[in-house]
């Protein structure tokens, strides 16, 4: 008898979030939605408990991105809800979305429907593709970005209470101008 050799699969991040997504999706359909029978077999409707979250509402925010130098690259969206990760790690935003930098000099739009609460949002045209920010002597940037509320600090980076803004439940426009050095 032969045994057939044991496969091992490997798993990245994404991967094993998108299955514990799944799994908790399933959990709260059958603690929250599940219906059953009676003792007799007759169908029971299944009623909310009190402990299962209630639908929050959505919000549409829309982005417009103004003052691009050129339609090389892409541009990298991210909208965040914490110090934590802003303006640049995507594992750490709310939402994030990266697009082709084409659209001319005119503006580029981008929406992300996010529950009402605070933000900030931030845009780097990655104009080499390269995933990250260039940068040259002195960590000065190579390649235009920008953040919400469009704060122009000369030496440092826009920090996330500079960025903030309040998602309504009606939702909300912002714009962000991206600057080059």
């Amino acid at each position: 008898m032969s045994c057939a050799p044991l496969r091992v699969r490997s798993y990245n991040g994404r991967m094993v979030v998108r299955a514990l997504i799944g799994s908790v999706v399933t959990l709260v359909v059958l603690a929250c939605g599940a219906s059953g029978t009676s003792a007799d077999d007759t169908p029971v409707a299944a009623s909310q408990p009190t402990s299962c979250p209630a639908s929050q509402p959505l919000a549409t925010l829309t982005v417009e991105i103004k003052d691009l130098r050129n339609t090389r690259g892409q541009l990298i969206f991210g909208v965040f809800t914490s110090a934590d990760g802003f303006p640049s790690e995507e594992r750490k935003s709310a939402a994030w979305e990266v697009r082709a930098a084409k659209g001319g000099r005119g503006p580029i739009v981008f929406t992300a429907t996010l529950p009402p609460g605070t933000y900030a949002a931030s845009v780097l045209h990655d104009e080499n593709k390269s995933g990250n920010m260039d940068k040259g002597l002195g960590g000065i940037p190579k390649e235009g970005y920008g953040v919400t509320n469009n704060p122009k600090p000369r030496f440092r980076a826009a920090t996330f209470g500079e960025a903030t803004f309040t998602l309504p439940p009606e939702g909300a426009k912002r714009s962000i101008s991206v600057q080059y050095f």
